[in-house]
């Protein structure tokens, strides 16, 4: 086989390589996201909690946490079990 463009093989190849190195990337670099029962105590708050489990801003903690649990308000009762993630810290 005779490659009548050399430009456009090369440019086909570089294309095609950039493209799997490209999802191999992708692939590689999610993590799997951990969850752990959590257990409310007394007097507990989801700003009490989020400030316990991560180092990071304690607001972003706070919407994961909602967003996990698909809760549309703040109000967490003594006795409830939630899921927060496994590690932030």
């Amino acid at each position: 086989m005779r490659i009548k463009n050399k430009f456009k093989f090369i440019r086909s190849t570089t294309i095609l390589i950039l493209i799997i190195l490209g999802i191999f990337c992708i692939s590689i670099s999610k993590e799997k996201t951990e969850y752990i029962d959590y257990t409310v105590g007394r007097g507990e708050t989801l700003w009490s909690i989020a400030a316990d489990h991560t180092d990071g801003d304690i607001r972003d903690y706070i919407y994961e946490i909602k967003n996990i649990n698909n809760m549309t308000s703040s109000e967490l009762k003594e006795g409830q079990t939630i899921k927060i993630l496994k590690e932030v810290k």
